[in-house]
């Protein structure tokens, strides 16, 4: 009974350890279960919001439009107008262009330009920017970027521009420029290739007008023009644009004291006196009609007479303002067989004026100053001779000298000590050497160029250099808007990253630039508030008296006047101080001449950095003047210890210590000379 029982009992709890086996083994699966469903649910919403993100992601497409009408010059900076259209909702986006291209054996053009914009929901917006046109030639692909995905993107086209002047008519009909086909910028010059843009795509910025040889516009579209639009255009003109106004308008327009020609009775204008500016043997037009306009003071006739004035031009600034009595699409001045060669007359004594913008990429112009981080010198290694001597003496040590002295004392087997010894010290000196005269930190160095035209605005442009015997990153912010390009040395290893956001001032960021590789910011453009040189210049029986007085924030070093052939020197300037010109000069003869001269006078332009900015203004002919006794050229040097930041050198802000800091910029400015009596002063 009793086994019976113990068998019972032992068959209860072998079931209970099925049961309890089946039991654990459900569980293990319904974990299992939950395990699986956890990892899926937890993985949904990675999944999901991709999806989620895409279709909430704006579909945005994209249009150019390059240069004027399709055209751009390769050295200049382009005007690119970009035309988004979001069908989704609104955002905010990133534009933004890889530039990558050589400038010169030893430097390439090599980072990205960035710009921030605001896409409305279901809507489109415009945006101009400036790209350089060399990039536009290499074939520069502009993306829009929302966070880390980009939406669209669009490959900049245009068609580059050769040996032609490009000028253009304000006005919205095509055949606005219709009078200047066939005409060319002078003799022998150029051809002109005219177009019509309307005056809303005017660019912003008188920079991106460099292109331009001339503007052509009736005192309609003047007069319409809303205080951007003018602004744009005055700027151009006084930094050295050629505005040509066909017709006189009303009086009490913003743009009176600077037309030539002042308003008058309607009235029919000999049309002998336009041909007379040809030449005896082209043939009157017949049928011309205009107003019989003023002179105002200071304005010269081109064609016409001083009391019946035709053509007149009255210098603004650096530029020209030309106008004509007239308006040139009247028939009988279209159908005229001289209409080509008088545009041709006009346009060419028009482009005779000298400019204030450069040629900002091309290698033997404004680029020519990256020169400048030659004087960067990470080490001033011992001359030749002196490492000869060194190394002599050393084989001469670790050869027969060390032998002799051994063998003589019979300690051959010291050798093994004696000759590494030697090898260390040696080594350790140099190396020595070498560590006292590396720099402790980062070298930077700018040159650049101001230019005043003499009512507190101007034109800037330089390049800053900077190099570090460690890796290093810096940040460069312009003090004024200003277009700006991230330079490198070519066939560096490590040349870092470098971005350029525009904003209300252009901030370059540049990071992990490699030991010893130097980095440059290429900056250029209009600034405002920097003061004036205010002259009183007047010249009798050759020789040239006055005053200069700085009205700038700088103290000026090395301020001269160049003049007829002769080079008058002042010395330094502080703000607000006056000097008188001096009774004696030195004679110089043309270009050439004034800038020795002037070399010899003001030593930084002939030594350091300074040498790089002398080369530059030979080339770029800084100091070319008119051979007109009427006007004179004002020039002196100036850097950052000298007053506020130079306008074309933004600082530079790094975490290392900066431990050379150079800069130096060549301020330049124009002048008027009152001559009394004309008779008594001629050209040297």
């Amino acid at each position: 009974m009793r086994a019976v029982q113990s068998e019972t009992v032992k068959g209860f709890s072998g079931r209970e350890e099925v049961a309890a086996v089946k039991t654990a083994s459900h569980r293990h699966r319904m974990r299992l279960v939950l395990c699986i469903w956890a990892c899926l649910w937890s993985l949904a919403p990675a999944v999901v919001r991709p999806a989620a993100a895409a279709a909430a992601a704006p579909s945005v497409s994209m249009s150019t439009v390059v240069g004027f009408g399709g055209y751009y010059h390769r050295n200049d900076w382009v005007p690119v107008r970009l035309t988004l259209h979001n069908r989704g909702p609104a955002a905010d986006a990133e534009l933004r262009v890889n530039v990558r291209f050589p400038i010169t054996a030893q430097r390439l053009a090599d980072g990205v330009l960035r710009w921030h914009i605001r896409l409305p929901a279901g809507g489109s917006v415009d945006k101009l920017i400036a790209v350089p046109g060399q990039a536009i030639s290499d074939g520069a692909v502009m993306e829009c970027a929302i966070g880390d995905q980009v939406v669209a993107t669009a490959r900049l086209t245009g068609t580059p521009l050769g040996p032609v002047s490009l000028v253009a008519a304000l006005s919205a009909q095509p055949q606005a420029a219709q009078f200047l086909t066939g005409a060319t910028n002078g003799p022998g010059g150029n051809p002109v290739l005219a177009l019509s843009i309307r005056p809303d795509a005017l660019p912003s910025g008188p920079d991106l007008m460099s292109a331009l040889g001339a503007v052509v516009v009736t005192p309609d579209v003047l007069a319409r023009l809303d205080a951007a639009e003018a602004a744009t255009l005055s700027d151009w003109v006084k930094l050295g644009g050629v505005l040509v106004v066909t017709g006189v308008g009303r009086a009490g327009s913003r743009w009176d004291p600077w037309l030539p020609l002042t308003p008058g009775p309607a009235a029919k204008l000999d049309g002998a006196e336009l041909a007379a500016l040809l030449g005896d043997s082209v043939s009157p037009p017949a049928d011309v009609t205009g107003v019989r306009a003023g002179l105002r003071a200071g304005a010269e006739v081109w064609a016409g007479t001083a009391s019946d004035p035709l053509i007149a031009a009255q210098t603004v600034g650096r530029g020209l303002m030309v106008q004509t009595a007239f308006s040139p699409l009247q028939p009988g001045l279209v159908t005229w067989s001289g209409n080509a060669a008088l545009w041709t007359a006009v346009l060419g004594r028009a482009n005779a004026h000298g400019r204030v913008f450069p040629d900002f990429f091309n290698p033997n112009g404004a680029l020519t100053l990256a020169s400048a981080s030659a004087a960067l010198s990470p080490l001033r290694i011992p001359s030749l001779g002196v490492w000869a001597l060194v190394f002599t003496l050393y084989g001469l040590c670790i050869g027969p000298g060390v032998f002799v002295w051994l063998r003589r004392r019979k300690r051959e087997p010291w050798a093994w000590l004696v000759l590494p010894a030697l090898s260390v010290v040696t080594t350790v000196a140099i190396y020595g050497v070498g560590a006292s005269q590396r720099p402790a930190g980062v070298l930077t160095e700018g040159v650049g160029v101001l230019d005043l035209v003499g009512d507190g605005d101007g034109h800037a442009y330089g390049i800053r250099a900077f190099m570090s015997p460690q890796v290093v990153s810096a940040k460069l912010v312009t003090g004024q808007p200003m277009l700006s390009m991230p330079l490198a040395e070519q066939n560096v290893r490590q040349i870092g990253d470098a971005v350029v956001d525009y904003g209300q001032r252009a901030a370059a960021q540049m990071t992990g630039v490699g030991r010893w590789g130097v980095r440059y910011l290429y900056s250029a453009g209009a600034v405002h508030g920097q003061g004036e040189l205010v002259l009183a210049l007047t010249a009798s029986q050759g020789t040239l008296s006055g005053s200069v007085h700085n009205a700038t924030p700088y103290t000026l070093h090395g301020t001269a006047v160049c003049w007829n052939g002769r080079l008058y020197t002042i010395g330094d300037l502080r703000p607000g101080q006056t000097a008188y010109i001096p009774t004696t000069a030195s004679a110089q003869n043309g270009d050439g001449g004034y800038l020795t001269a002037y070399a010899n006078y003001n030593r930084d332009l002939s030594r350091g950095i300074g040498r790089t900015l002398g080369n530059y203004a030979s080339t770029a002919g800084l100091f070319r003047i008119a051979d007109d006794v009427n006007q004179a050229l004002v020039v002196a040097t100036v850097s950052d210890a000298d007053g506020p930041a130079l306008p074309g050198l933004p600082p530079l802000y790094t975490m290392q210590r900066v431990v050379s800091d150079q800069t130096l910029m060549l301020v330049r400015q124009f002048t008027d000379v009152a001559v009394y009596p004309v008779s008594e002063v001629t050209p040297i």
